[in-house]
Parts: C-alpha cells; sequence; structure tokens
C-alpha cells in the first residue's frame, strides 16, 4: 500500500534570506529547515534566495502571480503576519488538495508597539502609520488556522486581540478550551551545535579595533527607533576605565526596502559629542556592515558581553529581543534593559545584569559590577545550560506538528451549527471595525498634517 504524500508546506517570508539576514529572514529560514525532514517544503520571498535550505526548495515570487502559483502547490502556508494582511486571498485559494491551505500566522513581531516608539525624528508620522501597523497585526489573526509567537506574554495578547476579533468563539472553544491548538508559543531558536570562531578575531588585534586585554561590549542586533543604544554610549563615558569599550553593529539591513534608522546616526553624534570614537584607541566604534549570518559566532566570542537596552513602554512588554538568544548560544554575559521577556530570563538565571531602562549610571555600575571575576564566572557558567532549550528543533515542535496534521479552525469551514455560523458573522463583522477604525484614523492623521502645512510659520 503506497504512503500517503508528505505535506506540502510552503514558507514564506517578506525579507532576504542570504548569506545577510534580520529576524523575519533568519526566522522563516529556520522553521523551513527544522520542516523539511517531516514536510515537502518551500522557502519562498520576494528577493531572490541566496541561500539554499537544506532538504527543501526556495523560490522567488515577484507579483501576486507567481504567488498564487506557489500557493497552489501547497497544504500550509506558513507566513510573516504582514504577507497574510497583503494577501489576504491566500485565505480561499484552492491548495495543493483542491481545498483552501491552511494558514499559519507567524506573529512573533507586534509591529504596532514598535511604530508607536517611532520619533518624530524618524520621518514617521505615527498617526498615519500606527492604523497600519494594527491592521498588520489583526488581519492574521482573523484568517489564520494556527498563529504563532515568541512568548507567553505575546500570546496572552494575541488572545486578547483574537477574542475581540471574534476568533474565541463557542466552535474554537469547543474544539480546544486552552486554545493551545490556535495560539503556539514558537520562540526565537538557536542552533544544536555550540559556535565557533573559525580562528577569527574580528572585534581584537590584529583584526579588529580592539586590544586583547579591553573589555568589549556588543550591541549584536540593530540600532532602531524603539531601542536606546544612546545609553550604552553614556554608560561608557561615565566608567573612567579607558579599557571599557563598545563595538556597536550599525550596518545597513539586508533588506532594501527597510529604510535606514536615525537612531544610528543619533548615536554616533552622542559618541562624538563625548569624545568616545576620537583617538588611535576609540572607545565606541560602529560596525559599518551587517555581519553575515554563518559569521556571526566569530563577533559574539571576540566580546566580553552583550547589551540591549530600550525605554520603559508597551513596546518593551512585548518584544522578544531575537539577537539576545546568539548571546546565549556563545555563553556572552548579558547586560539589559527590564521590561521584556529575557531580561526575566536574564534575572531569574543569573544570566548577567538587568537594569532599569534608559539610566545610563545604573548601566555603568552594571558593567563594573560584571567586570569583577567572580560575578563574570557565575554568569558565564549559569549560561552554559540555557541554549539546549532554545534549540530550533526543540521550539518549533507545535509547528511540526501542525504540519504533520494541518487542519483549517472550526469557525473558519463556513459550516456547521447556528451558533458557529453566529460567532463566524461576529469575527467578520469585528475585523471590519477595526478596518474602518484604522482608516478613520489614518485620514485624521493624514488632515492634521494637512492643517500644519498650511497653518502660518508663526503658528508652528
Amino acid at each position: 500500500m503506497p504512503s500517503a504524500r508528505p505535506t506540502q508546506v510552503l514558507v514564506l517570508t517578506p525579507d532576504t534570506v542570504g548569506p545577510e539576514m534580520a529576524g523575519p529572514g533568519i526566522r522563516s529560514y529556520e522553521l523551513a529547515r527544522v520542516l523539511a525532514p517531516q514536510c515537502a517544503v518551500t522557502l519562498a520571498s520576494p528577493y531572490p534566495v541566496r541561500r539554499e535550505v537544506p532538504g527543501a526548495i526556495t523560490a522567488t515570487f515577484r507579483d501576486p502571480g507567481e504567488l498564487r502559483v506557489l500557493v497552489s502547490r501547497a497544504d500550509v502556508v506558513v507566513a510573516m503576519a504582514s504577507l497574510l494582511h497583503e494577501h489576504r486571498w491566500i485565505r480561499d485559494a484552492t491548495g495543493a488538495s483542491g481545498r483552501p491551505p491552511a494558514l499559519v500566522a507567524d506573529a512573533y513581531d507586534p509591529v504596532l508597539f514598535e511604530v508607536l516608539e517611532m520619533s518624530a525624528e524618524s520621518g514617521v508620522d505615527t498617526a498615519v502609520a500606527a492604523p497600519e501597523a494594527l491592521a498588520r497585526m489583526t488581519t492574521p489573526l482573523e484568517l489564520a488556522d494556527l498563529v504563532l509567537c515568541a512568548s507567553t506574554r505575546q500570546r496572552h495578547l494575541l488572545l486578547g486581540m483574537m477574542a475581540a476579533l471574534g476568533r474565541v468563539n463557542p466552535a474554537t472553544y469547543s474544539a480546544d478550551p486552552t486554545f493551545e491548538r490556535f495560539v503556539a508559543v514558537v520562540p526565537f531558536g538557536l542552533p544544536t551545535d555550540p559556535p565557533g570562531d573559525g580562528g577569527r578575531r574580528p572585534l581584537r588585534a590584529p583584526e579588529g579595533p580592539f586590544g586583547s586585554d579591553d573589555f568589549v561590549l556588543l550591541w549584536g542586533g540593530g540600532l532602531y527607533e524603539w531601542l536606546d543604544p544612546v545609553t550604552l554610549v553614556e554608560a561608557v563615558a561615565q566608567i573612567d576605565d579607558p579599557k571599557v569599550k563598545a563595538y556597536l553593529l550599525a550596518g545597513r539591513h539586508p533588506t532594501p526596502a527597510v529604510a535606514a534608522s536615525p537612531m544610528a546616526a543619533r548615536t554616533r553624534r552622542r559618541a562624538e559629542q563625548l569624545g568616545l570614537t576620537d583617538g588611535p584607541e576609540p572607545r565606541v566604534v560602529f560596525g559599518h556592515h551587517w555581519v553575515p549570518y554563518d559569521e556571526r559566532a566569530a563577533w559574539l566570542l571576540d566580546a566580553d558581553a552583550s547589551v540591549s537596552l530600550h525605554r520603559p513602554g508597551l513596546e518593551a512588554t512585548f518584544a522578544f529581543r531575537t539577537r539576545l538568544l546568539d548571546a546565549l548560544w556563545a555563553r556572552l554575559p548579558v547586560i539589559c534593559a527590564d521590561g521584556d521577556a529575557l531580561a526575566e530570563l536574564v534575572h531569574r538565571q543569573g544570566l548577567g545584569a538587568v537594569v532599569a531602562p534608559s539610566d545610563p549610571a545604573a548601566v555603568a555600575e552594571a558593567i563594573v559590577t560584571l567586570r569583577e571575576p567572580r560575578c563574570y564566572a557565575a554568569a558565564r557558567l549559569a549560561l552554559g545550560s540555557i541554549a539546549p532549550f532554545y534549540a530550533w528543533d526543540r521550539v518549533a515542535q507545535p509547528l511540526v506538528e501542525f504540519c504533520r496534521n494541518p487542519a483549517l479552525a472550526p469557525d473558519r469551514t463556513h459550516t456547521g451549527s447556528s451558533v458557529e455560523a453566529g460567532a463566524w458573522d461576529t469575527a467578520r463583522r469585528a475585523g471590519e471595525a477595526a478596518r474602518r477604525w484604522g482608516r478613520a484614523a489614518a485620514r485624521r492623521g493624514r488632515a492634521r498634517l494637512d492643517e500644519l502645512r498650511h497653518r502660518p510659520r508663526d503658528q508652528m
């Protein structure tokens, strides 16, 4: 008797997949890699995919027509939330089995809060951008059969949003009162193998800008508007020891559509004002290229501590600082701002130091304390037991299990009892109400901009 064919899974990312990758590209690549031994996987991006996925196919879709062809071959579509927002038609498309494919919305990035953190210097009018960001979060929740998030905090947020949209209803609740079947925690993960530097020393002599006896702080992620690298710069300035130095990765995002962040220029200006970039041995150095994914281990292993800071706010509450996981992988002690899920882990497990947001003095004190041999050794010891719990093969299991036996959500079938049909109508009405609010808010934002443009200069 012939065996059943493997599940055809299409993994969609809006980001570049290649030698240099940011968070969404990395996540899509790694999830595709984990799924490939179990399913027939295609990883697709609107940009040319320049990195092979072992056991999987890669593809590029340049327009909706090419994307429709890929969807028509799929039993399951795993997509970043923004792509499902842009291509709502996928919900009703015909998949490989002659039925709509099961939809998995990867909603690990709560983009609304990032947009709300944008400052005036970023050139983004949040009154216009925030409604669109909200729609990018809510639309996928209306469509999906499974929603992925990165932490328990995010799961609670998404469950509340789904309840408001009508997705927590008699049909879905009867199918699974825990809702684990519909909203699953799949954190960012780590490689199973330990990191190796390949003999490179990118941060220290003779290749790098620092000496072998410097205490090097690595800012390992982007310099985005919702983060606070300026506080790190100011903390370094408060420390008398000239051997304490910082390296901030500030290269241009590898995905062409992502604009350069003004935060990078703002941080450089502050470092220059404090005299930290001058002389033959600068104390703050900015990297001007994006570190290739396969080379990041050498940078991590060449540093002494990893730093991740942010301002207080909802963005921090629901954030999952993905690049901090690389620090766990490399057993690199962490200095981070309080407020997010990984800060809780750092504090609970003794992986470094957790400080109050926007407090350069507290960061400076944490750096000095972490340099003490006993504190540093304790953090390194604690880090050794954490990484295995975040291995990609382990954290992605809820997605693997779903793809082995994909199914549409009960309220997505449009069939069943009148209660179920009524719940589906409620969901559609709630979703349309949210979209109406978004459109109205965007109109108000544009009207406000027009008012400011035409106001006499002496009233500005």
